[in-house]
């Protein structure tokens, strides 16, 4: 007979297909940088969930386990902020929108912190995040569905329950032209805007994440 270790019954497993269910979390911010695309620039948050008996460490455990066994392991827990243009169209002000409003949810969720436009000082901070099913298709020609961060709210939202969890956000099957493509009222995410789709961004690519390893080692907070 085995002798029951300690800490087994608190030990959190995530298995390699485990989804997070809708809802609204909080996340903190390990790491951000801007990335230039063809048609736009796009800052890549990179967050994991905090202060949630199920869900706390979801993406650093799924990215330590996939690290083991894939040296170019990919981090998931992603959200993209397009950066404005700043060119006066109608498509750039959805885009000036959406960026003030994660700025605020970032604002509002750290006493004290105000945006400097300086994308490293996000590192630590905290915001809360609205999740939904987002619709895919895999390589391999079928649809599925992923949990993301489709909306940015403060911390203080997500604590009294002050959010609305997003319908499901389906493909549009019929445009095999642009497999990706929704038209804004139907986008959920408040960040897949015109520029998006026009630099045809694949929503399940997320960027190696390699050179946030820093923060991923034993000790560092969120970790």
């Amino acid at each position: 007979m085995i002798k029951k270790f300690k800490d087994y019954d608190s030990i959190q497993v995530f298995e390699g297909g485990a989804s997070i269910e809708p809802g609204g979390y909080e996340l903190q911010i390990i790491g951000a940088k801007v990335e230039q695309f063809n048609n736009c620039e796009i800052m890549k948050v990179a967050f994991d969930i905090v202060n949630n008996e199920q869900y706390a460490g979801f993406y650093s455990t799924r990215f330590k386990a996939a690290k083991a066994t894939n040296s170019n392991a990919k981090w998931s827990g992603i959200f993209d902020v397009f950066i404005p243009k700043d060119d006066g169209s109608e498509k750039d002000g959805y885009t000036k929108t959406a960026f003030k409003r994660f700025i605020t949810s970032v604002e509002k969720s750290n006493e004290g912190y105000t945006w400097n436009w300086d994308e490293l000082s996000l590192k630590g901070k905290m915001f809360g995040g609205v999740f939904g099913r987002e619709e895919f298709k895999t390589k391999e020609g079928t649809y599925k569905f992923a949990t993301k961060c489709r909306f940015p709210r403060s911390i203080e939202s997500i604590r009294t329950g002050n959010f609305t969890i997003p319908d499901d956000k389906l493909m549009d099957k019929n445009n095999n032209n642009e497999p990706f493509a929704a038209s804004l009222a139907n986008m959920g995410n408040a960040y897949q805007t015109p520029d998006q789709l026009a630099a045809g961004i694949d929503p399940m690519s997320y960027g190696n994440l390699n050179e946030f390893e820093e923060i991923l080692s034993d000790g560092d907070v969120p970790f």
